[in-house]
């Protein structure tokens, strides 16, 4: 059965979501597996169109740029034996080559991690080559663990920001994305049969598994497999802020280690681990992120550590995401999850910061509103529905970790504290801080002193 695929899609206009007729229909297959052909000819009367999208000028050229490039590959026919042997045949460029051999002849992109480290390849080949590309500028290893680390950092010219690339051990591995081009950049991506789990936070990327290409520019979790022998593109927006975590595993690995049997399998998961793919197409899960991967993926991105240390946080958090992703195949959403646009997004983004950085006097609802711009009802609703947790919820938690660092490190008054997270009485903070935490926060105190 052709399932369609959701579109994440931004409409100009008002700044609060207004009802359409074809958001409410995707609304209905929210949250259901998709199988991707990965050709055109394959089903791309199946793909829904995107709804029109205001972008500035130098994007829509760099857009229509990419979009010529993406159909000439959709249009092609997938890669022969001898083809695939001899594109990883070619040598790993060096730093100083800038030739992608993909998109070769598209002077806007310049390729992503692959293109660094090894064009054209996997990213177990690409993840083997940290060790020797001298675009690699900070190498960890842990012998004893067989883990290895390497970040490449992007030049000046290119942009800002980095890739940092983990192999925990054979097909297991974790990228952390955290960078801002200042051009579109257009790679090639080899099937290689792992499944990978993206906890996107922010950026704007596509991938060329249909025509239009999937698009993906908001918080959510993506899960994909991509058979072997079965290929695609990505792009990735310029001047766009791209921050995510991406996991990839042998599907025997997700059955060996996190599944106690392979009964109670829900059938969404059950179709990524599986040995078979009788019908060689690029299967595609989308789930919320939930609070906890929220948190779980920005203190892998603010990784404290170095060395070895780091290595092993690194093992820990991805080990904790990846079970948080598989139990959200057990408890899926409701199909209810409305479309917000990006004037939206950025308002919420706006009204999450300031719960971060203003403690106390706590703002109300109302100020919070006001000063994003938003109706009351529709910061509260859109809060819950991005974020997996409610505005008291994520400002109760923000001040909870920071009066517990305040006493544990800082040494402060309970007194104090109270007042710096924004409550007026030290007993009301008292009681809500053994409610979060489960001990009182003069026990914090007794204990550091120990």
């Amino acid at each position: 059965m052709t399932r369609f695929l959701k579109k994440h899609t931004c409409s100009a206009g008002s700044d609060d979501p207004q009802p359409d007729p074809e958001s409410e229909r995707d609304q209905e297959v929210a949250a259901q597996h998709h199988r991707v052909p990965a050709t055109r000819s394959a089903g791309c009367a199946s793909i829904r169109r995107p709804l029109p999208v205001e972008v500035d000028r130098d994007l829509e050229l760099a857009s229509s740029s990419y979009l010529g490039a993406l159909s000439d590959s959709l249009n092609a026919q997938p890669l022969s034996p001898e083809d695939r042997a001899n594109r990883q045949q070619q040598p790993i460029a060096s730093a100083g080559d800038k030739r992608d051999p993909v998109s070769e002849g598209t002077s806007h992109s310049e390729g992503l991690f692959r293109a660094a480290l090894a064009p054209g390849r996997t990213l177990a080949e690409a993840c083997a080559n940290l060790e020797h590309s001298p675009r690699v500028d900070r190498l960890e290893r842990h012998p004893e663990r067989n883990i290895v680390a390497g970040r490449v950092t992007l030049r000046p010219d290119e942009g800002e920001g980095y890739w940092e690339l983990t192999r925990i051990r054979d097909d297991f591995y974790v990228i952390i994305l955290n960078f801002l081009y200042k051009n579109p950049q257009f790679e090639f991506v080899p099937g290689d049969g792992l499944v990978q789990f993206n906890f996107k936070l922010s950026g704007d990327m596509r991938y060329g598994v249909s025509d239009p290409p999937l698009h993906f520019n908001r918080p959510a979790l993506h899960v994909w497999r991509q058979p072997q022998g079965i290929d695609m593109h990505e792009w990735t927006a310029p001047h766009a802020r791209e921050r995510q975590i991406a996991i990839s595993v042998r599907p025997e690995f997700l059955v060996e280690q996190f599944l106690t049997s392979d009964i109670d399998i829900p059938p969404q998961l059950q179709a990524f681990v599986s040995v078979s793919n009788p019908d060689r197409t690029i299967g595609y899960y989308q789930l919320p992120l939930t609070a906890e991967m929220f948190a779980a993926t920005g203190r892998l991105m603010s990784n404290p550590f170095q060395g070895k240390r780091a290595l092993l946080y690194t093992e820990g958090i991805t080990l904790e995401l990846l079970c948080a992703a598989v139990e959200s195949f057990y408890s899926p959403p409701s199909l209810a999850a409305d479309e917000y646009n990006e004037h939206t997004l950025r308002r919420l983004q706006k009204a999450r910061r300031l719960l971060m950085e203003q403690l106390a006097p706590l703002p109300t609802i109302r100020q919070i509103a006001r000063t994003v711009g938003m109706a009351e009802t529709s910061l509260t609703k859109g809060f819950k529905a991005i974020y997996s947790e409610t505005v008291f919820e994520f400002s109760l938690r923000c001040r909870m970790q920071h009066a517990l660092k305040m006493l544990r490190d800082q040494h402060q008054s309970v007194d104090k504290v109270s007042e710096a997270v924004g409550y007026s009485h030290p007993t009301s903070f008292a009681t809500a801080f053994r409610r979060h935490f489960g001990m009182r926060p003069v026990e914090v105190r007794r204990t550091k002193a120990k």
